[in-house]
């Protein structure tokens, strides 16, 4: 089960999301777990997050201008953004876990097809066997088509 939601105003947006589940398992009986996150961004360059009511998700994102080394080009889309999320697979004798993240990012839109996305995440493990915290690094090129 789950709960989601989000807020765009202009070029900023939030947006957060709870999720549960309950587990019947053989040798434990009846456990629960949970999640969550919470995240904004806002775009530098004023765009705007498109949502699609009929269907329940953003759109795509389209840069005022669009990436261009010509006289007429632009900077695409620049957006800032920042994560927390966390996630509990402990109840009873079953002991998956807890981790919490933060997560700091930076979207770069060239045109409507094209993303280029940097993460910084921080990471805290706590487990029975371990614990630990975690520094990422991420980053992926994204296209769309």
């Amino acid at each position: 089960y789950g709960l989601e939601g989000a807020l765009v105003l202009g070029p900023f947006l939030v947006q957060s999301e709870y999720l549960g589940a309950s587990v019947d398992t053989t040798f434990a009986g009846d456990r629960e777990f949970d999640g969550w996150y919470v995240q904004s961004s806002y775009f530098l360059t004023s765009e705007s997050r498109p949502y699609r009511t009929a269907n329940g998700w953003f759109g795509t994102v389209k840069p005022k201008k669009n990436f261009s080394l010509g006289a007429d080009g632009g900077w695409g889309a620049w957006e800032v953004a920042a994560r927390y999320s966390t996630l509990d697979l402990n109840d009873g004798i079953i002991r998956g876990g807890e981790e919490t993240n933060y997560t700091l990012g930076l979207n770069w839109y060239l045109n409507p097809n094209t993303k280029l996305m940097l993460n910084y995440v921080r990471a805290y493990i706590e487990h029975d066997l371990y614990e630990g915290d975690l520094d990422i690094f991420q980053t992926r090129f994204q296209l769309n088509f």
